[in-house]
């Protein structure tokens, strides 16, 4: 899996070649949480390119997100709601992220901090408006 190459030999040494060969060999996913999530954080904050395309990657989501609701509510390019809910979720992403990178860098498992992120995501909703929580609500199916 390209993430052992990038905890091996850092980010930015790993070429798209080592990657697509070691594709051959493994390809089973990683999805979730997991213990080994503190390791590959630094290896994020050991690569500057990487960083900075995570970043860039957080405002192309923002960008979908905002035409989404734009989409699902009708609201034209000058209303600003959109915008300001969809800029409310990055925030969220971004809280929950900042919260379970922090606490599985002091070496907590994984099972633990997704279960405290649960109580995060509860304290969040809490600050957040009913204006917001109802926003481009989709009827049930």
């Amino acid at each position: 899996m390209a993430s052992g190459l990038f905890l091996g030999h850092g980010f930015v040494t790993v070429t798209v070649a080592d990657v697509a060969e070691l594709a051959v060999v493994s390809v089973s996913p990683e999805f979730g949480l997991m213990d080994g999530f503190a390791d590959f954080m630094r290896v994020i904050e050991d690569a500057p390119t990487l960083k900075a395309r995570l970043r860039y990657l957080q405002q192309e989501v923002l960008q979908s997100v905002v035409a989404t609701l734009r989409e699902d509510t009708g609201a034209g390019e000058d209303d600003p709601l959109p915008l300001l809910v969809g800029g409310q979720i990055a925030w969220i992403e971004g809280a929950l992220v900042g919260y379970v990178s922090q606490e599985m860098m002091k070496g907590r498992k994984a099972v633990d901090v997704s279960h405290d992120a649960l109580g995060v995501l509860d304290e969040i909703e809490g600050l957040l408006g009913r204006q917001v929580l109802n926003y481009a609500r989709r009827a049930a199916v």
